[in-house]
This record gives C-alpha cells, sequence and structure tokens, in this order.
C-alpha cells in the first residue's frame, strides 16, 4: 500500500511538472529579436506591459493565499473546539490520607495522617457592619430611578439605531481596507515594475528585451504556483467547512405537537375555501355480513351403503 501511494505521488508530481512546462511553453513565448531599432522599441514596450499584468495577477494570487492560509488556520481551531479532548474515564477512589500515602510510599510510611485530630477549633466572629449614614431622601429617590432605568429593557428604535450605526461603522472599515490594500498595490508595482528606459541603440535594446522575458517567466512561473496554491486552499477550506458542519450538527427547531381535525387543517391551509365537511365516520357505509348457507344436497342412499363397503374393505385388507 505504501509503495502505491509513494508511486502515486512521484506521478502525480510529474503530472503537475508537465502542466506547468505546457502552460509557460504556450504563454511565455521567445521574442523574435530580429529587426531595426522601431521594432525593438516597440516588442520591449509589449513585453513590459505583459509583465506589469503577469505581476499584478501574482500580487492579487499571493494575497488570496495569504486570506486563504488565515482562513484555513481559524477553520483548524474551529474543528478542535468542536471535536474536543476525550478525556478517559476515571473511577473515584475513597480512601484516607494513611491509605494513600503508604501506596505511594510503601512501608517508609509510618507517620499517622489523622488530620481532623489536629485541627484547631476556630470560632466564628461575627462582624456586625455598621449602619449607614441616613443621607439626603433625594439622593436616595435619584439612585433609586438610575436602578429602574438601567433595569428596563432596550427599546427597538434605540436596538435599530444601534444596528445601523455598527453596519455603518463596519462599512467604513471595509472601504478603508478596499482603499489600503490598492494603495499597497500601487506602491508595490511601480516599485518592482518601473516604467521603461529606451534610451540606447540597438544592442541594448535586445539585451533589455531578454531581461524582460526572463523577467516575465519567473513571474508568470510564480503566478502559477499561487494560483495552484489557491485552488489546493480552496478546496481545503470546503472541507473543513463540511466537517465543522458534521460536528455541530444542524439545529432543527423546536416544534410543538399541535392536536387538530382534518376539518380544522384544511381551514387553516385553505382559508375560506374550505366548506366540505372531512367526517370520515359519518360516510363510511355500514356493510351488514350475511352468512350464506351452503345446501345439503341429498344424494341417493345405495350409493352412500356402496361407499361405506368400500371403506369396510380396505380395512379388513389391511
Amino acid at each position: 500500500m505504501l509503495s502505491i501511494a509513494a508511486n502515486w505521488l512521484v506521478q502525480e508530481k510529474k503530472d503537475i511538472t508537465a502542466a506547468k512546462e505546457a502552460y509557460m511553453a504556450e504563454t511565455c513565448p521567445k521574442p523574435s529579436l530580429s529587426g531595426d531599432q522601431a521594432a525593438l522599441m516597440e516588442a520591449c514596450k509589449k513585453l513590459h506591459a505583459m509583465l506589469d499584468k503577469i505581476d499584478e495577477e501574482r500580487y492579487d494570487a499571493e494575497s488570496k493565499v495569504g486570506k486563504a492560509d488565515k482562513e484555513i488556520e481559524d477553520l483548524r481551531i474551529k474543528v478542535v473546539d468542536l471535536a474536543g479532548v476525550k478525556k478517559p474515564a476515571l473511577k473515584k477512589v475513597r480512601m484516607s490520607a494513611d491509605a494513600m500515602l503508604k501506596a505511594l510510599l510503601g512501608s517508609k510510611h509510618t507517620v499517622n495522617m489523622d488530620l481532623r485530630a489536629n485541627l484547631k477549633q476556630v470560632k466564628k466572629e461575627v462582624k456586625e457592619e455598621p449602619a449607614e449614614a441616613a443621607g439626603d431622601w433625594r439622593k436616595n429617590i435619584e439612585d433609586k430611578a438610575d436602578r429602574k432605568k438601567m433595569g428596563k429593557r432596550m427599546t427597538s428604535s434605540r436596538r435599530h439605531h444601534l444596528k445601523s450605526l455598527i453596519l455603518q461603522i463596519a462599512a467604513d472599515w471595509l472601504e478603508q481596507e478596499v482603499k489600503e490594500a490598492e494603495e499597497a498595490k500601487e506602491a508595490y508595482m511601480s516599485q518592482n515594475c518601473p516604467s521603461l528606459d529606451l534610451s540606447g541603440d540597438q544592442a541594448a535594446l535586445v539585451e533589455l528585451c531578454k531581461k524582460l522575458h526572463q523577467a516575465i517567466d519567473t513571474i508568470d512561473e510564480e503566478r502559477y504556483d499561487s494560483e495552484a496554491k489557491v485552488q489546493k486552499s480552496d478546496k481545503e477550506i470546503s472541507d473543513l467547512k463540511l466537517k465543522i458542519v458534521e460536528l455541530g450538527g444542524v439545529k432543527k427547531p423546536a416544534l410543538k405537537k399541535v392536536r387538530m381535525s382534518a376539518d380544522a387543517m384544511l381551514q387553516a391551509l385553505l382559508g375560506g375555501k374550505h366548506k366540505v365537511t372531512m367526517d370520515l365516520r359519518s360516510n363510511l357505509k355500514q356493510v351488514k355480513k350475511e352468512v350464506k348457507e351452503e345446501a345439503v344436497e341429498a344424494g341417493d342412499w345405495r350409493k352412500n351403503i356402496e361407499d361405506k363397503a368400500d371403506r369396510k374393505k380396505m380395512f379388513e385388507t389391511s
């Protein structure tokens, strides 16, 4: 089994490498460096635009990988919390301190551990708290009013107002997060993908085209790996979510048993349209059981005598 699994893993790696090489050969062909200086400048511009696009896609894929890793970590923690740790079932054993020490120390234990005899009887002293000083009666009334206000439940209008405020704050936070992500992306692109410098002769432009093509190969390979990680992470996230649903179970609503007749059920479903009485017992037909008496046919007496004679002969011969 282990050798088969190892062969499968090796074959899977080979398939991934072959697919990656085919993708790189298809999307990143070698540029044609034959032509005059204007053609080389146009080729450099196209390669630079492709480099910007691929690097931007790689940045997005890497950010998705980071978010997916964080989500996977949170889901794993949730799975561990739902699964719990199975503790061994321990039995309660009642034993004295002497028996416990004897079991631990063996014959070395010779001291009597009668703790109750060594306990000192301590009398409980009841401290009388001094009576509170009589304060202003207006202050007491205000305190009671404040407590009464605190005890009241929140009104629906205030609840909706607080909910709208929380949603507005969350929307502002999301908008700020999107702006910060865009600013970080622009700073990364301006730092890693500077503008082209096309000043130079034909040999310098050829060298620039080669450098751009090499950078495109490297960045596109990293983008391919990041997208593969994203797909793998999405699959793992879906598996963890299914596991959480299985561990947590589906909470069914608490249903009450309601006894109602067929008329009440149809009236609740159909409303005023229902006018037919569903009293099935009254519509049943009473069927009387008729006992059919079979008529006894009177046979010939000679035939009966012959049958009896035949039976008598059968018994005599046996």
